[in-house]
C-alpha cells in the first residue's frame, strides 16, 4: 500500500541523515580546531604589532631611566627619579595635571550625564542635538585654537585650556553616556513611580546607579585624555613654555626630549605612567566595590 512505501521512505531517510550526522562529526572537531587556529593567527598581528611598538619601546624607556646617560650607559639606580622628583619644573607640571583632572574631569562629567538623559528623555530631534556634539571631534584642532584665542584672549589663567578640554572631550561622553541610558527599560521607571518615586528621585535612585559601570568607564576615559591635551595647549599658547599654570607633564617630557636629556624625559614618561595606572586601578577597585 502507499502508506507502506511512505513509511518505508521516512525509514531511509533517517538512517541517511544518520549516517551523514556521523560522517560530519570529525568534520565538524576539524573545523573547530581549523577555526581557533585562525583565530590566532587574526591575532598574531596585533600582539606583534603591541610587542613591537609598545613593550619593546617601554623597556627601552624604562632602561633609558635607570643609566647615567645615553652614551655610557652606567647604572645609577633610581638617582634619575630622585633628580625628577626634586626638579621644580616636575612638581609643577605634577601638580598642574593633578589639577587639570580635578577641575576638569568633574565639569565634564557633570556636563555629559545631564546633556545625556536630556537627549533620551526630554528633547526632540535627539539626532541633530547628538550630532552637534560629536561636532568638536570633527574640527581641526588648529582651527578651534583660533577660535579660543579670540574668545579668551583677556584670560590670564589655566581656564581657557580647562574649557578647551572640556569642548573637545564632551563628545564622547555625551555618546557613551546615551548609550546607556538607551538600555534602561521603561517597566524599571513604572515601577518606581508606582512605589512613590518621581522627579529628581528616578534619576538619584535608579538612572545613576545602573548607568554607574557607564559612568565608571568614562570617567576613566575622560582622566586619560587630560594627558592628551597638550597639542591644543601647544597650539594655544604658541611656544613650549606656557604660563606657570599651564605648565603640564606633557610639556616637562616634551622640552627635556627637545634638549637630549632623555634620562629626565624616560623618568618622567615613567612617572607618568604609574601616576595613569594608579588612577585606573582605584578607579576598578571603587567600581568593583560600588557593584558588590
Amino acid at each position: 500500500m502507499w502508506w507502506n512505501k511512505k513509511k518505508q521512505r521516512d525509514i531511509l531517510l533517517s538512517h541517511e541523515l544518520g549516517r551523514l550526522d556521523k560522517g560530519l562529526a570529525p568534520g565538524r572537531k576539524k573545523n573547530k580546531i581549523s577555526w581557533n587556529f585562525r583565530c590566532i593567527l587574526c591575532l598574531v598581528p596585533s600582539i606583534s604589532g603591541s610587542l613591537l611598538f609598545f613593550f619593546w619601546p617601554y623597556l627601552q624607556v624604562l632602561y633609558y631611566s635607570v643609566i647615567s646617560d645615553q652614551f655610557h650607559k652606567r647604572p645609577v639606580g633610581l638617582k634619575n627619579y630622585i633628580d625628577t622628583l626634586e626638579n621644580p619644573y616636575f612638581r609643577l607640571a605634577f601638580w598642574n595635571s593633578l589639577k587639570l583632572i580635578g577641575f576638569g574631569v568633574p565639569v565634564l562629567m557633570s556636563l555629559s550625564i545631564v546633556i545625556a538623559i536630556l537627549l533620551v528623555y526630554h528633547l526632540e530631534k535627539k539626532k541633530v542635538v547628538r550630532d552637534a556634539f560629536i561636532f568638536p571631534m570633527l574640527i581641526p584642532t588648529a582651527s578651534i585654537v583660533l577660535v579660543w584665542q579670540e574668545l579668551f584672549s583677556f584670560s590670564v589663567s589655566a581656564l581657557p585650556v580647562y574649557l578647551l578640554f572640556v569642548w573637545k572631550n564632551i563628545g564622547i561622553c555625551v555618546v557613551l553616556l546615551t548609550a546607556a541610558l538607551t538600555t534602561i527599560e521603561n517597566s524599571i521607571y513604572e515601577a518606581a513611580r508606582l512605589d512613590g518615586a518621581a522627579g529628581v528621585m528616578l534619576y538619584r535612585k535608579i538612572t545613576i546607579p545602573i548607568i554607574m559601570p557607564a559612568l565608571f568607564f568614562t570617567s576613566l576615559l575622560a582622566i586619560v585624555n587630560t594627558f592628551k591635551i597638550f597639542k591644543e595647549s601647544y597650539l594655544y599658547y604658541g611656544n613650549k613654555y606656557p604660563p606657570d599654570h599651564s605648565y603640564t607633564l606633557q610639556y616637562f617630557m616634551n622640552n627635556n626630549f627637545l634638549k637630549f636629556d632623555y634620562q629626565a624625559l624616560a623618568t618622567g614618561s615613567i612617572l607618568t605612567s604609574l601616576l595613569v595606572l594608579v588612577i585606573v586601578v582605584a578607579g576598578l577597585q571603587l567600581q568593583r566595590r560600588f557593584q558588590s
